[in-house]
């Protein structure tokens, strides 16, 4: 234990994120030394993300240039022995903190928040498997084969990384998790006697699948269950214009997204929380909210491949429900065309049936909505708390090879 709490930890990204933080202080838990290394806030970062023009340009220069510098002095200037977690945010920032620490005894851990260059590929900013985005995975793999471990989010996206990459020296799964001192211990009771609210938080953007939740919605509000269900979106991201379009008419409200503090008390007015993924996009992330959503005491409706890291989180914990949006319940990685076949949406009406159906057993069974609650609110203090959570990292710490 005396040696853990020697040990000087610095967690490196470029956005200082609720989840970040949150690392910082699971690694803490036990004493040890953690000093967090950023460059734009959350509220600066959200900010700008919505403007044009030279803010936007000024926001990426700071995340791909200063950023990277201020990264650069940190890994010059720290002790020997210490460790740096950082995160793919910016995307090469890992094997260049390993570039400059390779001399010392200095362990470099990538911790793998998206994925690239499969992020901006499933976001049609550059084509599959182009000179670009070869490119950029040559970055991949260093980050992989220089660091001395990764650390992914789901095992989905463990699989999917190093198959079409490479597998680094050594790796783990770690949940991202949420930071439960930020909620209430005692679990949101909420009456189900008058409609079902839906709530929708956060980014919605290219990895997300916002033309199926519209046409989901709109199958619903011409259906007999209209009048069981109300859906409300605080929105972001780079589809949220399309969204507030195409839903225009419907009995739906949607408003910008609040910050973090507001969003944890609304929160305590719905039933459930509205997630989605493309299945090109569960080869990227895991949406961080859905963590929150749970331990705020929402079960989860989930629209994404049910072999994803969020599908296998809502149903490992019976925490909500799921509606398949891929072509395929399972993935064969061996599978020659396996990168198109993981694209591939189930069609449309097929999902809107689904939907459909979801939702209508759960107007019918309101008990299993409130188990489902119930679980979701658990098993994030039970499974995903810090105390585990740093257990987990500190094995990972040991064990990533030197």
């Amino acid at each position: 234990m005396a040696e853990q709490k020697a040990l000087k930890v610095f967690i490196a990204s470029n956005v200082g994120m609720d989840y970040f933080f949150f690392l910082g202080k699971t690694l803490a838990v036990n004493g040890t030394q953690v000093e967090p290394i950023f460059l734009v806030s959350e509220q600066d970062y959200r900010f700008a993300a919505k403007k044009k023009g030279l803010k936007k340009i000024y926001l990426r220069i700071q995340m791909y240039i200063f950023y990277p510098i201020l990264l650069i002095y940190k890994a010059i200037t720290s002790p020997k022995n210490s460790v740096f977690i950082v995160t793919s945010n910016t995307f090469f920032a890992p094997v260049l903190a390993k570039f400059f620490v390779s001399w010392r005894k200095t362990k470099v851990i990538h911790l793998l928040y998206d994925l690239y260059p499969d992020a901006i590929e499933i976001a049609g900013a550059i084509k599959q498997n182009g000179l670009l985005a070869k490119a950029i995975g040559k970055i991949t793999k260093a980050n992989f084969k220089h660091c001395n471990g990764t650390v992914y989010l789901g095992d989905f996206l463990k699989s999917h990384a190093e198959a079409r990459w490479c597998k680094p020296h050594s790796s783990d799964v770690i949940h991202i998790s949420t930071d439960l001192s930020m909620y209430d211990n005692e679990f949101p009771e909420l009456s189900v006697d008058g409609k079902i609210i839906i709530h929708y938080g956060g980014q919605l953007g290219h990895l997300h699948d916002a033309s199926s939740i519209v046409k989901c919605i709109k199958y619903l509000f011409e259906s007999d269950l209209k009048n069981q269900f109300e859906f409300n979106f605080y929105l972001s991201g780079a589809q949220a214009q399309f969204l507030e379009e195409s839903l225009k008419g419907y009995p739906i409200k949607i408003i910008p997204a609040v910050n973090s503090s507001v969003w944890r008390q609304d929160i305590k007015n719905y039933h459930i929380g509205l997630v989605t993924l493309l299945p090109g996009g569960a080869t990227v992330c895991l949406p961080s909210k859905t963590y929150g959503m749970m331990a705020g005491g929402l079960a989860i409706l989930a629209i994404c491949p049910v072999w994803s890291d969020l599908g296998t989180l809502v149903l490992e914990n019976n925490a909500g429900w799921v509606v398949n949006n891929a072509a395929y319940d399972t993935i064969d990685f061996a599978a020659l065309n396996y990168l198109q076949q993981i694209k591939e949406l189930k069609p449309i009406d097929k999902m809107q049936e689904d939907f459909y159906e979801t939702l209508k057993s759960i107007a019918s069974h309101k008990e299993v909505l409130k188990e489902k609650r119930s679980n979701a609110f658990n098993c994030v203090r039970n499974k995903y708390n810090a105390s585990l959570l740093n257990s987990q990292w500190i094995s990972c710490l040991n064990d990533s090879k030197a």
